[in-house]
């Protein structure tokens, strides 16, 4: 039962040795920089793709928070831009932002009341 019991305590152990985070590199300083030789150049991030269809599907679902008078139309216009955008573009504005600005101008729409 104990060969057992610390066998599986070993495996746990190494389990969570391997998934566990390692510890990041050492900083260099500006000695070690200039002893040292070039390293390669850094990789840069790739672009974020957006999902052109699903960002216009939003855009639209959101119309609907946006109260229909008159001082909220730029809201309503700014989204249906974004509904409205050719495949591929990614969005200027988060249609999210557009409806929070629009919620801290008043231009929520009520519903119940």
């Amino acid at each position: 039962m104990t060969n057992r019991t610390a066998w599986l305590g070993l495996v746990v152990l190494a389990w969570l040795a391997a998934c566990s985070k390692q510890a990041p590199p050492p900083a260099s300083t500006a000695a070690d920089d200039e002893e040292s030789t070039p390293a390669a150049a850094v990789q840069p991030q790739p672009a974020p793709t957006y999902d052109s269809a699903k960002i216009s599907e939003m855009a639209t679902g959101m119309l609907v928070m946006i109260d229909d008078s008159p001082q909220c139309q730029n809201f309503r216009d700014q989204l249906q831009a974004i509904a409205d955008a050719p495949a591929g573009s990614p969005p200027s504005v988060a249609p999210s932002a557009i409806v929070a600005q629009a919620n801290e101008a008043g231009c929520a729409k009520k519903y119940g009341k």
